[in-house]
């Protein structure tokens, strides 16, 4: 076993264990708080189908509530609930997470719950049948959603042909099909010791966590960790139009393929995104909203995987409106990658990561997502302080060079959901 601990702020650390097993460790103490957030997060997601398989990873993780061999689905949810804690699962592209809220105290219930529901699923066929119409219920919600449904649009068109373009639900003919060894296929292929990570954030003593970690998920089976995706960084320009029944606004995304998360740059990106789209002061909100009136939802986001990233801007607005709104957001696109940028508006924009950066360190929840993601995609964690720093070493130039690299019309994917 080999820990590595390092200080983040104050008298608040992160710790590091690694596991014989292969299982990463890590923990942020948060003495003034009588809870802890806990999280399993598994490096795999739909990003790991196949088009046979496509919608297993977000399958898997709802059939893993639906009971072990020692406790019951209801037992599963009552565990944590009748103390006044809850659990939660999540699937994305490329990590699958399963988390716990919990009074500091119930740390070894929760740990003990999370590692059976994981490493123990019944797989009932009964249950199985009924979990489908549920994802099937779901998915259908989800189509009904047009701001979720051009997500899933865009992200097709930005990986075409790509285990990252597909959707996180799959396809109903897939779920239709799914049984036990398509799940016991995935989970012991992808939920490996060396996928794994467990996070915790709250009043948590590090030492007890690894006990509790190595005394439940002992069983877990090593494996190599995932390769890469071996993406090209940018991809050529598409347009990808869809139409959706009884839809009253046109649904617009634009957006290009740029770095992973391990990239330096993403302090970069980070401003980018807030100059942008992040929030009611940002470019877009005051432009295409605020003086034109063309819109009310509008923002930018910015999205880091392992070896790729994306980075775009949503809007919704007046069938009628469309083009205007399209042209505008092209435009402050173009604004910013023609060097339009004062040193006053970046230095409002750093102020305003440095404020959410540090109201975030209040939340839990964040802290333990925070040092989870960064421990999943191995990243050193560094301190607020150091992050702050890299935040303030941004220069004007750095913002400029962001767009010119990854914005051109030659590499731009627009996304319209239409009437």
């Amino acid at each position: 076993m080999t820990m590595d601990v390092r200080s983040l702020i104050g008298d608040v650390n992160v710790q590091r264990t690694v596991l014989t097993n292969g299982i990463r460790v890590v923990s942020e103490r948060m003495p003034s708080v009588r809870s802890i957030s806990l999280g399993v997060w598994v490096r795999a997601g739909s990003g790991n189908e196949t088009p046979e398989n496509n919608g297993i990873a977000h399958f898997l993780e709802h059939m893993l509530f639906k009971g072990s061999h020692s406790r019951t689905a209801k037992e599963i949810a009552q565990s944590l609930e009748s103390r006044g804690g809850g659990l939660n699962g999540a699937t994305g592209k490329e990590i699958s997470s399963y988390t716990a809220h919990i009074l500091d105290q119930d740390l070894p219930l929760a740990v003990d719950v999370l590692s059976d529901l994981i490493l123990n699923p019944r797989f009932d066929p009964s249950d199985i049948n009924i979990e489908k119409q549920v994802v099937l219920a779901e998915m259908a919600n989800a189509g009904e959603d047009p701001e979720e449904l051009i997500l899933d649009h865009f992200y097709q068109n930005l990986y075409p042909n790509h285990p990252l373009g597909y959707f996180i639900y799959g396809t109903e003919k897939n779920i239709r099909q799914f049984e036990r060894p398509s799940l016991d296929s995935f989970l012991n292929h992808h939920y490996t010791t060396e996928n794994t990570v467990v996070a915790a954030a709250g009043n948590v003593r590090h030492d007890q966590l690894v006990e509790l970690v190595e005394r439940y998920f002992s069983s877990t089976v090593p494996a190599q960790p995932p390769a890469g995706s071996s993406l090209q960084m940018q991809s050529p320009a598409s347009l990808s139009q869809h139409r959706m029944k009884n839809l009253q606004q046109t649904h617009i995304c634009i957006g290009v393929r740029l770095f992973g998360f391990k990239d330096q740059r993403r302090y970069a990106l980070a401003l980018l995104d807030t100059l942008l789209g992040g929030g009611m002061s940002s470019r877009l909100f005051q432009n295409i909203r605020e003086k034109y009136g063309f819109t009310y939802s509008v923002f930018s986001f910015a999205d880091l995987m392992a070896d790729t990233g994306v980075f775009g801007a949503y809007l919704a607005c007046e069938k009628r409106k469309s083009k205007e709104s399209l042209e505008l957001l092209q435009e402050e696109f173009l604004k910013l990658q023609q060097g339009h940028l004062a040193e006053e508006e970046l230095a409002l924009a750093k102020s305003q990561v440095i404020g959410n950066m540090v109201l975030s360190l209040e939340s839990s929840g964040r802290r333990m997502k925070k040092i989870g993601e960064t421990e999943i995609y191995d990243c050193p964690h560094i301190s607020i302080d150091q992050s702050i720093e890299n935040i303030n070493r941004v220069s004007t130039a750095d913002i400029i060079d962001l767009m010119q690299q990854f914005y051109t019309p030659s590499n731009t994917n627009t996304t319209i959901l239409s009437p």
